[in-house]
C-alpha cells in the first residue's frame, strides 16, 4: 500500500497533510491526517483534521515553553533592561 501525502496547513515549521492510498487528491478518499516537521517526519497520526489541529497546537505550545519562548500570554510583562554602563549625554562631534 502506498502512502499519499496531500498538504493540508502549515503552522510555522510543521504542516499537516492529509493522507490517501491515491495520488490524485479526493476528500472521500482521506484515511487519517498527519503532522509533519520541516524535515519530513511524521511526527503524529490522527483520524480527523480537528485532532491533528489540536494535538499541532498542544506540541508549538510545549515547544515553546520548553525553549522560553513566547508562551500563550505573550502580553505578560517583560524583565526590565539591562544598564548598558554608558551615560546619557550630548553626543560628542
Amino acid at each position: 500500500m502506498n502512502e499519499y501525502q496531500h498538504h493540508v496547513l502549515t503552522r510555522g515549521r510543521y504542516q499537516i497533510v492529509a493522507l490517501t492510498d491515491d495520488a490524485s487528491f479526493d476528500p472521500n478518499d482521506i484515511y487519517a491526517y498527519a503532522v509533519m516537521s520541516s524535515s519530513g517526519v511524521k511526527m503524529r497520526q490522527e483520524l480527523t483534521l480537528s485532532d491533528a489541529r489540536i494535538w499541532l497546537d498542544d506540541w508549538i505550545v510545549r515547544e515553546m515553553a520548553s525553549s522560553g519562548g513566547a508562551g500563550p500570554d505573550m502580553m505578560a510583562p517583560s524583565r526590565p533592561a539591562e544598564s548598558s554602563g554608558l551615560r546619557a549625554g550630548r553626543k560628542r562631534r
